[in-house]
């Protein structure tokens, strides 16, 4: 299974000869692969999709909407790289949307991923999103231990080193399923299609919400499940930056299970909000069937919080971000006798993580992972009022109605217990700027954040704090 065959490496003997020794399951975390611009982008458009409806003055909801773009970039971990992302809504039904997207490298490095998103049954309060993602990476980062010694912090622990993680050739294939409903109250009780029209990509009108915390009159509430399952595997794999002999084994993990969640966006507009509040509560669970390696249990929650600052001379739209999240995994069993065994914990991309495009964006996604974790956030989303880009014609295709400088700060830390040391000790930190633009009425960012450890860049679809469930 994966990491069960990990060799170890003393760190004093990290150039020398591979032995063999056992990890507990799923014990990897998610990769650090920096993607800039837009393929990160492209990866996730689909969630955008899934939650609402944005249409220009005068556009009708029952014409399809559509877009495609070729992209190139560059990165040290995929060298050149060259893909397309296309996407149609208001084809199959006039709130659905189908989406798609595919790349290849100059280091043989291939992704290809799309789905269906909000397919309504009937006349129903129901939805289906359904997402496939099939990637194969040649140089592919998890923070893994390289020992169990217990003297030593874990990797990805709070404590620590950066270096430690393991790289190689990996693929993996991850398939989701949601079903949704879309409770008969606040702003869709009569209709559960949320429909927003924008004028010059700024709210119109739409669905009641922002104004009052209320979840009868005011706001989308919903409630979901989501089948996930995921298959990765590593091999030709080496530990830190400087490891020089790979090993030849084949690491696999295998993980499916059942989410459920409740939200309750309270916005005015989830897309880009200006006012109101967000809450959103989740349930993850492993059952151990169906060829699971490990079965686990992780519960989040997600509150965000938005201040209208209203308007100046230089700005259009000014808007205070909070968000707070925290999560745990309450499954989670550690050997009393080596805090570095643990058994019962959710594999890559699951679970207590911070790092990435999302939480600590100045860190590689997965940098920190344990039993639990809280992170703090603040963002002042400023849209000027001059705006060049909107009528200049090499941009006319991409539809930009309004470009955003977003200065932001976020801290954050994960632990293997959750107690008030979680919510201050030892916080790790970093500071940054988003630039950001409304384009085909959806929100694309490019993060810039410092911090620790170093700088990283995040291009990416939607407003942080606004997703309902990665993909």
């Amino acid at each position: 299974m994966f990491l069960d065959a990990i060799p170890e490496i003393p760190r004093e003997k990290m150039r020398g000869v591979v032995k063999r020794r056992n990890i507990p399951k799923s014990l990897c975390r998610s990769g650090s692969l920096k993607i800039l611009l837009f393929v990160q982008a492209s990866l996730m458009w689909a969630p955008v999709y899934a939650q609402v409806v944005a249409l220009d003055k005068g556009q009708s909801l029952y014409e399809p909407r559509t877009g495609w773009l070729p992209y190139l970039f560059a990165t040290p971990s995929l060298g050149a790289a060259i893909g397309a992302i296309g996407f149609t809504s208001g084809f199959l039904q006039p709130q659905s949307s189908v989406f798609g997207t595919a790349f290849v490298t100059s280091n043989k490095s291939a992704l290809v991923s799309g789905g269906l998103f909000n397919y309504r049954f009937g006349e129903s309060r129901f939805f289906l999103d359904s997402y496939l993602l099939l990637d194969h990476f040649t140089d592919q980062r998890f923070y893994a231990d390289i020992d169990q010694t217990p003297t030593i912090p874990p990797a990805g622990s709070n404590e620590s080193n950066a270096n430690d993680f393991v790289s190689g050739i990996s693929n993996e294939a991850t398939f989701y399923l949601n079903l949704k409903y879309r409770l008969p109250i606040g702003g869709l009780k009569d209709d559960p299609v949320a429909v927003y029209r924008l004028d010059e990509g700024l709210l119109g009108s739409g669905p009641k919400g922002g104004e009052k915390w209320n979840p009868l009159t005011s706001g989308q509430t919903t409630v979901g499940t989501r089948f996930f399952y995921t298959y990765r595997d590593l091999y030709d794999f080496s530990y830190g930056p400087n490891e020089l002999n790979p090993t030849e084994e084949l690491l696999v993990a295998r993980t499916n299970g059942l989410e459920f969640w409740l939200d309750y966006n309270n916005t005015d507009f989830p897309r880009n909000p200006s006012r109101g509040s967000r809450q959103l509560f989740k349930l993850t669970s492993d059952f151990g069937w169906l060829g699971s390696d490990n079965s686990w249990t992780n519960v989040e929650a997600d509150l965000s919080k938005y201040f209208d600052l209203g308007t100046s001379g230089w700005f259009q739209q000014q808007v205070l971000a909070l968000d707070f999240w925290t999560s745990s995994t309450p499954t989670w069993q550690t050997d009393p006798e080596n805090d570095q065994i643990v058994t019962h914990r959710p594999p890559p991309k699951y679970g207590s993580t911070l790092g990435g495009w999302d939480r600590l964006r100045a860190y590689p996604t997965g940098r920190y992972n344990d039993k639990s974790a809280v992170y703090y956030a603040a963002e002042l989303r400023l849209i000027p009022r001059y705006r060049p880009l909107r009528h200049w014609a090499p941009m006319e295709y991409f539809q930009i109605d309004w470009w955003e400088v977003a200065p932001f700060v976020e801290a954050g830390r994960v632990g293997p217990d959750y107690n008030s040391d979680l919510f201050y000790k030892d916080l790790k930190w970093d500071v940054g700027l988003g630039i950001r633009m409304m384009a085909f009425r959806t929100v694309v960012r490019l993060d810039m954040a410092y911090g620790k450890e170093g700088a990283a860049a995040w291009a990416m679809i939607e407003q942080p704090f606004a997703r309902q469930s990665d993909p």
